[in-house]
Formats: C-alpha cells, sequence, structure tokens
C-alpha cells in the first residue's frame, strides 16, 4: 500500500509491533493464510466481507474473542463487532457489562460502593477502524491490532491488557462506504486514476460529515453503533482517523484552543491524559512524526 492511499499506516502497525516478540499459537491464522495477503501490502486493501472473514477466522481459532452482530448499516450489511479480553473475563462478559453501566450511570451508588465496584470491574475500551471509508488504514489497522492480541504468548504488556481490559473493536464504523472504497480502488489500481477519489459519497446519505451525524442520529450505523455503546459503556472511546496536518505522520491529543465549555473538564483532562501517553509511547520507541495541538480544536 503506498502513498497517499495510506499515509499513517506504516506508523500505526509499527508502533503496534513494537517492543515485543511475537511468539504465536500456530493454530491462530495470519491474515496471509485467509486472504492471501498482509494488510499494509502494496496495492492491496482488504474489503468489509474479507476483513470479516478474518475476524471470524480468528474467533473460531481462539478464546480470546467473540463476535457480535448489532444490527444493519443502510445498504443492508450486518454491522459485525469482535470483543477480545482474556477467557476469564470473556466468560462474565455480561457481568463486567453490568458493572461497567452501574459505574458509568452511577446506579444506586454511593461513593464507598462505586470505589468497591472500581476494583473489581474491567476497563472496557473501544477501538474503530474509523467512519471516513476514503481513510483507509484503520479497517486493515484493525486485523492487525486483533492478530496481536490473540496470538501473542509470553508478553507481559499483552497480558496485562486481557486481564485488565475487554476491547471492543470494530472493523469499521461505516461497512458500506469500506466497500465502496476498495471497489473503486481494485477497479483503477495500476491506472492513472489509481490515487483519484471517488466520484459519489462513500456513506448513502452524509458522505464524509457521517462522524457529524453523531448529535441527530439520523443514520442507520449512528443509530446502531449509539445503542451498543450504551451497552458496553467504554471507558475510552478510540475512533480512528487519518491523516495529521504535514509533515505529520499522526495527530494526537491534546486539541487545540478553543475549548467547548460544554464538554466535561474531567473528559478533557483524561483526553490530554491519554494522548500525551500516547506521544510519549511514541517517543520512547524512537517514532517520530506524531503532533499535538495543531489544527484540530475541540
Amino acid at each position: 500500500m503506498r502513498a497517499p492511499i495510506a499515509c499513517t499506516f506504516s506508523l500505526v502497525v509499527t508502533a503496534m509491533l513494537a517492543g515485543s516478540v511475537l511468539r504465536c499459537f500456530s493454530q491462530v491464522p495470519t491474515p496471509m493464510s485467509v486472504l492471501g495477503h498482509n494488510p499494509g501490502d502494496d496495492y492491496y486493501l482488504a474489503n468489509y466481507e474479507e476483513e470479516i472473514q478474518y475476524f471470524h477466522a480468528l474467533a473460531a481459532h481462539s478464546d480470546r474473542m467473540k463476535m457480535f452482530t448489532v444490527g444493519k448499516t443502510t445498504q443492508g450489511r450486518d454491522i459485525e463487532i469482535g470483543v477480545i479480553s482474556s477467557p476469564e473475563n470473556l466468560a462474565k462478559l455480561d457481568e463486567y457489562k453490568a458493572d461497567t453501566k452501574r459505574l458509568s450511570m452511577v446506579q444506586g451508588l454511593d461513593d464507598a460502593s462505586a470505589q468497591a465496584l472500581s476494583q473489581t470491574a474491567k476497563v472496557i475500551v473501544h477501538i474503530d477502524g474509523g467512519l471516513h471509508a476514503s481513510e483507509v488504514a484503520g479497517p486493515q489497522h484493525s486485523m492487525v491490532l486483533a492478530y496481536k492480541l490473540l496470538s501473542t504468548q509470553g508478553d507481559p504488556e499483552i497480558d496485562r491488557i486481557l486481564s485488565n481490559e475487554i476491547l471492543l473493536l470494530y472493523p469499521t464504523l461505516n461497512p458500506d462506504g469500506q466497500d465502496m472504497v476498495v471497489s473503486w480502488y481494485r477497479k483503477n489500481v495500476g491506472t492513472r486514476f489509481e490515487v483519484s477519489p471517488m466520484p459519489w459519497l462513500f456513506q448513502d446519505y452524509v458522505g464524509h460529515d457521517n462522524n457529524r451525524d453523531g448529535y441527530m442520529l439520523n443514520m442507520k450505523e449512528s443509530q446502531v453503533f449509539t445503542k451498543t455503546e450504551l451497552e458496553y459503556s467504554p471507558a475510552i472511546f478510540y475512533c480512528q482517523h487519518q491523516t495529521a496536518p504535514f509533515p505529520a505522520r499522526i495527530w494526537i491529543p491534546p486539541f487545540s484552543d478553543p475549548i467547548s465549555s460544554n464538554i466535561s473538564q474531567y473528559v478533557r483532562s483524561w483526553f490530554n491524559v491519554v494522548g500525551t501517553d500516547m506521544t510519549a509511547y511514541l517517543n520512547g520507541h524512537q517514532m517520530p512524526g506524531a503532533i499535538s495541538e495543531s489544527q484540530f480544536d475541540n
């Protein structure tokens, strides 16, 4: 996959694979073994059906992953998610979902009981492959992330993640758009139109503004995602976007000013904590190109 098709993909994949030796279960299938390609290969993009095929192959060979269908897209595709954690956590998934919902809604809790519940509950984290289908790196990265979490053995960082957290992993937030963009690319690869923009919307009604449907919930996808988020109550919602202001490779919070007064000060503070930690990790692993407090406000 060559620029500008995926100008942040190499950084994201490198970051996911940094600092650990992958000692893998032989039965966990690689992307190559299922799709005939590795995510990030030159001139290759997996469409939504192929990505879901790979997710199901992973779930069939690992007790660290369960698949769920949560709704339909505008064009009638199934919206599927992978839930990844330790086998012990997945066996008690409904219990942990109920715990996080109680904490997020403050249902029948005082300070003491909330503190006690927080010590036994698991942190639920949402990561998705993005909703702007022309930003193609996200869905390809979702497969890499799933494979690493399911296949890696003996890595203290991965073991800690699986023990303490439950990952709600969406292959993409825009299955219809992913298929449109991949189909357009495949028709034009190798021609002078290879990196040309697709000449129609990659969501039937709102196109690139599908994220701005978040406050109206007009689209079927937005309604499905909101219902699912309320069911799982994730502490972190990480929607992948692409790209950063040139010459950076990836943009990370903190946001630039001005900051909306409608957003809780606690949410703003945690944005900054998480973003700063991400930047520190990349810097610590000699991965330049991250930028913050530039162009994007909150």
